[in-house]
């Protein structure tokens, strides 16, 4: 086939192809090279090495082919077409190594030494070829179309086949991937390329042009499957990364809003629950008092939660004597009010008779046997309770009573305006009955007419954790001492009104009960 294209634009042509593979080839060197480290993978160190050398020997073509480009001579003309042979051979043989590695196969060798071992190999070839020694005679010698020419082309072609051969390993393993398949695509245009220039009859015809064309092409594939692809990877991975992120994200939304309006819906249930709760509670304590003549009663009780610990009660015992309960259990909230539960049930203050007799248990029988009672039940070690439980006769006005280890003494308000209070001892009700039995005792003091008792919790006086409990149940016997001529439930009143001035609704430390005996 004739010329295709005349000399001057075939070298301008020629030489600007070069340079872009040229551009390519380093690239892939450089992005293989310094990804070893990360990769670790011995194949891509190989092919760093072959890529730097292939890079070198081209360059070296393109060297003597233009540096004294108006000087052309035929040993110049053959020391180029030397270089551009070896770099084809080399590329061809490179990867054809490179590919009969296994493709998982992990390098412990520096990457120092592959690229010494690069560069030696690539200055020996130079300087035997510079020296115009064996490899630079075979490869100059051989004319277009010779059978030495030929021979050369299909030894390139049976590298570049043997490297997709052995390459079927790589590809099965990641099949689809874009790096495989453009790897593959770059050998098949080698060795179209080697075919293009095994037919060629000069460099000017169309052959040779295809040739050098499909040559372009493979650098380009092995750049996009080497360099362009691997520069990508990190920020695919990011992007995957940022949408996974964003669709978990939006996921977490949806969860949150799920669980939220779960938790929300539980909240409900569980104020609901509060509230039946809090109406069971409330319907244990008494909601009136017994009308007994020349006494009068009145009680307030402000849970800290919906439901709380303190517990109180008056009862008619007989015609002449009245039982009076306060107590408080340890905490406040649902478990507190729980134990109210079972000292309603379990609190026995009588005994009756098939006869119609009855028999009133003295306040420490009735304590004695509420701890034993207690014992026998499955609470937790750490539930307690402290409670005083009195019985007062209407006729000898006197008032009998046993401790429990309540810590508030009631106060005693007289006609006068003066006040005391009731000394108090004993065990707490708690968990410690193989280890102690108490002996609750059962006092009693004289009352005059027209006494008022206050019984009230602790809740009462805690309304500052830094103040002393001394110094609140002071101020608290000094508001009292006013109220000797009022009714019993104006005293209630006046004193959750002065604990209300002190402490907000929201910052009850505890539970709060106080319950007034007046006689008149």
């Amino acid at each position: 086939m004739g010329a295709f294209i005349n000399a001057y634009d075939m070298v301008n042509w020629h030489v600007f192809f070069e340079l872009i593979g040229i551009v390519m080839i380093f690239s892939i060197f450089l992005i293989t090279y310094y990804t070893y480290e990360q990769t670790n993978r011995l194949t891509s160190m190989v092919i760093s090495c072959v890529f730097l050398s292939t890079g070198i020997f081209v360059f070296l073509h393109i060297l003597s082919f233009t540096v004294i480009a108006p000087y052309y001579t035929n040993e110049i003309i053959q020391k180029s077409g030397v270089y551009w042979k070896i770099a084809r051979l080399n590329i061809a043989f490179g990867l054809f190594v490179a590919n009969t590695v296994k493709p998982k196969k992990k390098g412990n060798i520096h990457q120092l030494f592959f690229l010494f071992i690069s560069i030696v190999f690539s200055g020996l070839i130079v300087f035997f070829t510079e020296r115009k020694e064996f490899l630079f005679k075979i490869l100059s010698n051989s004319i277009v179309g010779d059978s030495r020419d030929r021979v050369f082309e299909i030894f390139a072609i049976a590298l570049f086949a043997g490297a997709i051969y052995f390459y079927r390993d790589n590809f099965k393993i990641h099949r689809g991937e874009k790096e495989y398949i453009f790897f593959i695509v770059a050998l098949i245009c080698n060795i179209v390329s080697e075919c293009s220039f095994l037919i060629y009859n000069e460099i000017y015809d169309v052959y040779y042009i295809l040739g050098q064309l499909f040559r372009i092409i493979a650098y380009f594939y092995y750049f996009k499957a080497l360099f362009v692809l691997n520069v990508q990877k990190p920020y695919k991975t990011l992007r995957h990364a940022e949408l996974e992120v964003s669709e978990y994200a939006d996921n977490l939304k949806a969860m949150v809003r799920e669980r939220t309006s779960a938790i929300e819906e539980a909240q409900r249930k569980l104020e609901q629950d509060l509230d039946y709760a809090k109406n069971i509670q409330l319907a244990l304590l008494p909601n009136s008092f017994p009308n007994i003549e020349n006494m009068e009663f009145a009680a307030r009780y402000f849970p800290c939660e919906k439901v709380g610990g303190d517990f109180y009660n008056i009862f008619r015992l007989d015609d002449k004597k009245v039982g009076i309960l306060i107590g408080d259990v340890a905490g406040h909230g649902v478990s507190a009010a729980m134990l109210n539960v079972f000292i309603n049930q379990k609190i026995h203050v009588k005994k009756s008779y098939d006869d119609g007799r009855q028999k009133i248990f003295t306040p420490r029988g009735v304590l004695m046997n509420l701890y034993h009672i207690y014992n026998e039940m499955s609470f937790p070690d750490e539930a307690y309770l402290v409670m005083l439980y009195c019985i007062y006769d209407t006729k000898t006005h006197e008032l009998s009573y046993s401790s429990a280890g309540m810590n508030i003494a009631p106060i005693i308000l007289d006609v006068n305006g003066n006040v005391k209070t009731i000394e108090l001892e004993g065990f707490p009700i708690c968990k410690f009955g193989k280890y102690f039995k108490p002996d609750y005792k059962t006092h009693s003091v004289k009352l005059d007419p027209k006494d008022t008792i206050i019984f009230y919790t602790d809740g009462l006086v805690d309304m500052d954790r830094n103040a002393t409990e001394d110094s609140s149940d002071s101020f608290l016997l000094e508001f009292v001492k006013g109220m000797k001529e009022i009714s019993a439930t104006e005293i209630c009143d006046d004193i959750i009104d002065a604990y209300f001035t002190f402490v907000d609704r929201h910052e009850m430390l505890d539970d709060v009960t106080i319950l007034v005996v007046k006689t008149n």
